[in-house]
């Protein structure tokens, strides 16, 4: 052991603290905070036999910069007058015997048995810091928030001595608040010259409350840099309290929202610009399909009564050109009504029902009873489920479905159509990023048709997506859009897949229930 002793009652007491100890150990008085007593690993550690040749009077300050030395002493002082508080423990830059900086833990007690009238003693424990990263958290009651969030190279640490009324940075925090000159000493009113004016009332009442009563805060707030630029930041506080309750010290992290805002803020400008702009061409796909009735309406009635009066005149071209007239116009006529179906189905503010959807399937297969016949196509359906839903749309969306599966038939070969219904397992639900508390239905509809080319498979829900000519299907390319709208409406999804050589298989996924407001 060194033979830097203390004289006096207190040394037979140091002596058995320090000889009993592991690590570097020494003992400092807190006014000066010179070494009064250390082992040899500690003298080992810092090269203090060649500082000063083991004479008494080295000073710990020689170790530490003038921030760390303020540091250390508020610790210190902290641990002296409230014993219970978790300030203990520190984490310091200290230089080494080849005169390098290195992180070491430091642990801190008072010697508890000094004569009245003496500097308080303190015993100090150093230990390496062997972590391969540079630290972003000053001592171990920031551990715990760093090691959450280490990878985050926006966050950092704080701690405030209230009685004291320092704060102390890790270096991240000093980045965050763009001050280059990291021995600023911090305290409240300081700090709250960075908050922005906005947000300083709430600030100072949040503090206000919590050093009252409270334990755990989270804030977001804003702040005007030492560079004059405007950042979000987000805090998370905890308060410290001694054996009697009274407010030690706060400390917490500070984490640098600003790009995440920014980016949060663009998405948001960018939907309401996408919902203001969708909304413009609903309506002027409402306007001009509704517009478009009556001059339609006039060459349909016009075509008929030429066709009825001048059929016996009209030959050859002449009535060509006017069957195509009639042709063309009916085409338009169902581009119209399904641009206004459409266009309804955005502007739909019908409530929520419970429907049975079997009795839905019934009704289609009613109406498209003349076309099933004609094409001899066969319906298997498993019995469908009773949920929340608008019947007119879900009458839509199985017409059109149904509808498609037997005009794209295969030639010379009679439509199956396939319908089963299951509750949607959990493992798909996660797949799909829908709620788990919610339930939810899936019902594949099957066909044996020409089904379509698998890159196709999002393409045919696109408005005017075609992928066969007028010539060979009719249709407006529009059914399938429409589909698509039905179960965004309610809450669900669609989605269509080519089984080759088999058809085409389209999946509906719906929920159970709806908020029926």
């Amino acid at each position: 052991m060194s033979d830097i002793l203390p004289t006096g009652t207190q040394e037979n007491f140091i002596r058995n603290i320090l000889a009993s100890g592991p690590g570097s150990v020494a003992v400092i008085d807190y006014d000066t905070l010179q070494v009064k007593y250390c082992n040899q690993q500690f003298e080992t550690l810092t090269g203090l036999s060649e500082k000063n040749d083991g004479k008494a009077g080295f000073s710990f300050n020689a170790l530490m910069d003038e921030a760390q030395q303020l540091r250390l002493r508020t610790q210190l002082k902290l641990v002296y007058d409230h014993p219970e508080a978790r300030s203990k423990y520190g984490i310091y830059a200290l230089k080494t015997t080849d005169r390098r900086l290195k992180s070491f833990y430091l642990y801190a007690a008072p010697v508890s048995d000094g004569q009245q009238g003496e500097q308080p003693l303190f015993h100090l424990l150093i230990l390496p810091d062997l972590s391969k990263w540079p630290m972003p958290f000053i001592s171990f009651d920031t551990r715990e928030l760093f090691l959450e969030q280490f990878n985050n190279t926006n966050f950092g640490t704080f701690e405030w001595i209230i009685a004291a009324d320092k704060i102390f940075w890790s270096e991240r925090v000093y980045d965050i608040y763009e001050i280059d000159d990291r021995s600023t000493y911090l305290n409240r009113n300081i700090l709250a010259q960075y908050t922005h004016p906005d947000d300083a009332d709430e600030v100072e009442k949040l503090l206000e409350q919590l050093l009252a009563n409270g334990s755990t805060k989270t804030l977001k707030m804003k702040i005007i840099t030492a560079k004059n630029n405007i950042k979000a930041i987000d805090i998370l506080i905890e308060v410290l309290r001694d054996e009697k309750g009274k407010p030690v010290k706060l400390l917490g992290s500070i984490r640098d929202i600003t790009e995440q805002n920014k980016i949060e803020e663009d998405l948001k400008r960018n939907v309401s610009e996408l919902n203001r702009s969708n909304k413009e061409l609903e309506e002027f796909a409402y306007v001009a399909s509704h517009d478009l009735q009556e001059p339609l309406r006039k060459i349909s009635t016009f075509s008929d009564r030429l066709t009825e009066k001048y059929k016996d005149v009209l030959s050859g071209d002449g009535l060509m050109y006017l069957q195509r007239i009639i042709a063309s116009a009916g085409s338009m006529r169902m581009l119209i009504d399904n641009l206004l179906d459409f266009s309804r189905l955005s502007k739909s503010t019908q409530p929520f029902a419970e429907v049975n959807l079997g009795f839905v399937l019934r009704e289609v297969k009613t109406e498209l009873d003349l076309v099933i016949e004609e094409t001899s196509t066969t319906v298997k359906s498993d019995a469908l489920p009773t949920i929340d839903a608008v019947h007119s749309q879900m009458k839509q969306l199985f017409t059109n479905i149904l509808g498609n599966a037997i005009k794209f038939r295969k030639p010379g070969v009679a439509p199956v159509i396939g319908i089963t219904s299951a509750p949607l397992e959990e493992s798909e639900a996660i797949k799909l990023h829908l709620p788990l508390q919610v339930t939810y239905y899936k019902i594949q509809i099957t066909d044996n048709g020409i089904g379509f080319e698998s890159e196709y498979a999002e393409k045919i829900f696109q408005i005017f997506q075609r992928l066969h000519a007028k010539s060979e299907y009719s249709g407006s390319g529009i059914g399938l859009a429409i589909c698509k709208k039905i179960t965004e409406n309610h809450g669900g999804l669609i989605s269509a897949e080519n089984i080759p050589g088999q058809g085409a298989q389209f999946s509906i996924i719906l929920p159970a229930k709806q908020n029926k407001t």
